[in-house]
């Protein structure tokens, strides 16, 4: 089972400088200037265990380990008019994650003598309010809320796409540590961010044998932790 692809919400640059402007946070009339941000990082799947699965053939039961991959966030996020309240929209990519088998043309690493890499992006759109601002800890962290639309691959057995839509729920944190750089220069607006996520619908439950030949025993386990940097590409007045 692959990792869960997670989410980001609010750009913490953008919070930043509307709150360090002389007449404070700016108003928008229904979505303020969106900001863009990569934000590449590690993820670490299947916090807490992850589940008992079966195989079919031999009966042996196992469970699932965590797992460590390098994942990469393309992030869109707007502030609206709601105060604390924004909009955001993401693209998640996992380059480096294995597989068994292509999904596509069915063969197998064995067949191909090279691993297989399940590297096929993930979309993420939703809302996320603000639960602490940079102004209300000292500039140095804030944090928000997250839930949204997960598009991701299939993991139930009914599912009859390719991709699915799953709930998705998250906490994001940015933590300013390079506030003592210069306001003007690039490093400043850089943070360090840790997301925990958690796919609250569409993976396998008990019961469900995914992929065949392998019957998950207990449900999965849909908690990550993602941590990385957060690098803003659009101009420090967002």
């Amino acid at each position: 089972m692959l990792p869960a692809a997670t989410v980001a919400g609010q750009s913490p640059t953008s919070h930043r400088a509307a709150e360090s402007s002389p007449s404070g946070p700016a108003h928008c009339a229904v979505l303020c200037a969106p900001t863009i941000s990569l934000m590449p990082g590690v993820l670490r799947s299947h916090l807490a265990r992850g589940p008992v699965v079966r195989s079919t053939a031999t009966g042996v039961e196992q469970r699932l380990p965590e797992t460590t991959s390098f994942q990469v966030l393309a992030t869109v996020a707007a502030r609206t008019a709601v105060p604390r309240l924004s909009l955001y929209g993401s693209v998640q990519w996992l380059p480096n994650v294995s597989a068994t088998r292509n999904p596509f043309t069915l063969y197998t690493a064995s067949d191909l003598g090279d691993p297989v890499l399940a590297n096929a992006p993930t979309v993420a759109a939703g809302a996320s309010v603000a639960l602490l601002r940079p102004s209300e800890t000292g500039g140095w962290a804030d944090l928000a809320a997250n839930i949204g639309d997960l598009f991701s691959h299939a993991a139930r057995p009914t599912d009859r796409r390719d991709y699915t839509h799953k709930l998705d729920l998250g906490l994001i944190g940015h933590f300013h540590v390079f506030d003592w750089a210069p306001p003007s220069t690039y490093v400043h607006r850089t943070s360090l961010y840790a997301l925990l996520d958690y796919v609250a619908t569409g993976l396998a439950q008990s019961g469900d044998e995914v992929p065949l030949g392998r019957v998950f025993v207990t449900d999965a386990r849909p908690l990550a932790l993602m941590i990385g940097l957060a690098l803003p590409l659009t101009p420090a007045d967002r």
